[in-house]
């Protein structure tokens, strides 16, 4: 089922297109589900936690798990979201940073697959070529 969003804006910040099937690219967009990672800046110690949702009843998104299976349930389109929720260390207590939101849609392409890529809203930091190469890291 084609597992698109109402909500998807009309723009896009990026788009290219991956050199693997459809279901191999869902796959991939469901291992970063629950990922954290850690590295460090001027700040201090950031935390980064990973959250992916995809369309469901085109008005709204669902949280996805690792091991869901989503490629299984979804065919042609798919519209992700994905949140990094950033969180900086600290001693005297952790402070959480801005949210970054990338909405993401997925078309398939025969044996490659078209991606868009937006983000909402426009915070520095994190954008749409570092999403790309996220996406990308996670095909390899």
């Amino acid at each position: 089922m084609r597992r698109v969003s109402y909500q998807f804006p009309n723009r896009c910040d990026l788009e290219f297109e991956a050199d693997v099937p459809f279901a191999v690219f869902l796959n991939a967009v469901e291992s970063l589900a629950g990922r954290q990672d850690n590295f460090r800046t001027d700040a201090g110690p950031i935390k980064r936690e990973v959250s992916v949702f995809l369309a469901h009843d085109r008005l709204g998104f669902e949280k996805i798990e690792r091991g869901a299976n989503i490629s299984k349930t979804t065919t042609d389109a798919a519209d992700i979201l994905i949140t990094l929720t950033d969180t900086l260390l600290k001693a005297s207590g952790n402070m959480p940073l801005n949210d970054h939101r990338f909405m993401i849609r997925t078309m398939e392409k025969g044996a490659r697959t078209e991606i868009f890529i937006t983000k909402s809203p426009s915070i520095e930091g994190f954008d749409a070529m570092d999403m790309k190469k996220m996406i990308l890291g996670a095909l390899s």
